[in-house]
């Protein structure tokens, strides 16, 4: 039957073939392929800077490094900023009331002379209450905040200032991979993930202007535009909130893919669906109920790109989610079981999918040691479209209905429960 189906769909025309996989090719296809050809072609043929660049005026550079538990990755951490091409100026390591010797191990570190200050706050406040102690602290023109389990390339803060050069730029997203690859099916996936999304998405999103996303695991910030919005904001998907704010007060956010910096990732199955439904409850949260503003027309700072980069975001992340259930929903409804056979046929030309878009990462941001995952490439299509689409859709649900955004114990109860109660998603 099977064969009998194959042949079948090798018989149908063109546009008969177009109809039946109208999911495909008209949602999934046009946007991701064509912009990302697009970068491919504008980084094959990019001209070198010919000689290397040295500013004369070289802003000054605080790193604000927070963190809770971090006692045995803040080491490696501090050598990787240590070996840096562009020293930093200033070392910030604010404890976030840490119950192991994070605060012992920064004092030695400072005693030792790679870190220039270091703050406790005693009792846990979460990740923006700590970042906020230290932004005080900073004394550079130029903030960059980090996590404690992230290393990165010597050249890695270099490249992350370039885009400060236009000073329209109110913020510069470094580029994320993952470190721990080899250790299981799950983290393959994810590094091939991060390559794809990270690697060449954010690079078509700076290209189309419309990037929204500075992670705090990596990415610079101008202190004028911190101090402007009043820096991070408590509770829950802080560095979006962050990034949304310096959009809507008029700045420039960029990426920078030579800046690479590599953390690990979830290391089981169940780790990441924990992980990705946190983060995709922003989907909704940041996304929808705090800046629809971005998309009123009458609103006194509306802007056109901050509307299409929300549009953008909400739908090939929430509604192509939402429409592929109802695809294969229509495919049983009109084909009966010869929907199977089209299922299948989808299945496989998203891992092509996956395929293509990781050989377009791979010139677009190229990383000689994710090429050793083409292997589990096949699989990557499977993975992302069906693993992560499903738990993307249970965190969209889970949050439009219960608001669970707000119960994630990333953040202290405490802090979920006055967020919830002060801001109320601006009703």
């Amino acid at each position: 039957m099977f064969a009998d189906g194959i042949n079948y769909l090798i018989s149908l025309s063109f546009p008969a073939f177009f109809a039946m996989f109208w999911h495909f090719f008209l949602l999934e296809l046009p946007r991701f392929m064509l912009a990302g050809l697009a970068v491919c072609i504008a980084t094959i043929f990019k001209k070198p800077d010919g000689l290397p660049r040295k500013p004369l005026n070289r802003p000054r550079i605080s790193v604000l490094l927070p963190g809770h538990n971090e006692a045995e990755n803040l080491p490696r951490a501090i050598m990787s900023m240590r070996e840096q091409t562009v020293r930093p100026d200033q070392i910030v390591i604010v404890d976030d009331g840490s119950t192991d010797k994070s605060v012992e191990v920064a004092n030695i570190l400072m005693r030792d002379g790679l870190v220039d200050v270091v703050r406790t706050s005693q009792v846990r406040g979460g990740k923006s209450a700590a970042a906020n102690l230290g932004l005080a602290e900073c004394t550079g023109d130029i903030v960059i905040i980090a996590d404690a389990d992230t290393t990165y390339d010597c050249n890695a803060f270099e490249e992350l200032l370039k885009g400060f050069d236009d000073p329209k730029t109110g913020a510069v997203a470094g580029n994320l991979g993952a470190r721990n690859p080899e250790v299981s099916l799950a983290t393959r996936w994810q590094a091939i993930q991060y390559q794809i999304s990270i690697g060449l998405g954010r690079q078509v999103s700076d290209m189309l202007g419309v990037l929204f996303i500075v992670s705090g695991a990596f990415g610079a910030f101008r202190r004028q535009a911190l101090e402007q919005v009043g820096g991070w904001s408590v509770g829950p998907g802080e560095d979006a909130e962050l990034t949304n704010k310096i959009r809507r007060a008029g700045w420039r956010i960029r990426f920078a893919p030579d800046a690479w910096c590599l953390t690990d990732v979830p290391e089981t199955f169940g780790q990441l669906v924990r992980q990705r439904l946190r983060w995709d409850r922003s989907l909704v949260r940041m996304r929808w109920r705090r800046y629809r503003v971005f998309l009123d027309p009458t609103d006194a700072q509306f802007r056109l790109s901050n509307a299409l980069g929300t549009i953008d975001i909400l739908f090939f992340q929430a509604f192509l989610s939402l429409s592929f259930v109802i695809y294969l929903i229509w495919l049983f409804e009109v084909y009966g079981s010869f929907g199977w056979i089209i299922a299948v046929v989808n299945l496989l030309a998203y891992s092509a999918f996956g395929i293509i878009g990781f050989a377009m990462a791979q010139i677009a941001s190229p990383r000689p040691a994710i090429g050793r995952l083409w292997l589990y490439v096949i699989g990557y299509g499977l993975f992302n479209t069906l693993f992560l689409r499903f738990v993307r859709l249970v965190a969209c649900f889970d949050e439009l209905i219960f608001r669970r955004s707000f119960d994630d114990n990333y953040v202290p109860r405490r802090v979920r429960h006055a967020a919830r109660e002060t801001r109320a998603d601006n009703k």
